[in-house]
């Protein structure tokens, strides 16, 4: 889906479970003082994102309910279907909330500006 926003940039932005990314032209920051700002924005665009796939996880699977009930309750099958969206869920939950304080962009430029300090500490 091709998308165009207020700071810029137009092209695809891609949501999964497992993460999100933008691939197009426009919405360059041209002052590295707002690196602060950008960083809280992705963190809020994602916990969005997650917020935004729960509900639909919850509307869809009540709805899939209500259909699963009224066609008869011999076979029960919305279960399988909440399974695995649940699963996929659960995925996109440890992906906002666990791995990205683990393995995220803070904790990599933790890691950096720890090796440019060893760096400068050390001789050449």
């Amino acid at each position: 889906m091709t998308i165009a926003d207020d700071e810029g940039f137009e092209g695809v932005e891609f949501n999964t479970p497992v993460g999100s990314f933008r691939a197009g032209r426009g919405g360059a920051w041209d002052d590295e003082g707002d690196e602060e700002y950008r960083h809280a924005r992705r963190r809020v665009r994602r916990l969005m994102a997650f917020y935004r796939h729960l509900s639909t996880f919850v509307t869809v699977i009540l709805g899939l309910l209500v259909i699963d009930i009224v066609t008869g309750p011999e076979e029960f099958w919305v279960h399988w279907v909440a399974l695995v969206w649940g699963i996929i869920l659960a995925a996109h939950f440890l992906n906002v909330f666990v791995f990205d304080q683990l393995l995220g962009r803070e904790v990599e430029r933790r890691m950096i500006d720890r090796e440019l300090q060893k760096r400068q500490g050390s001789p050449k």
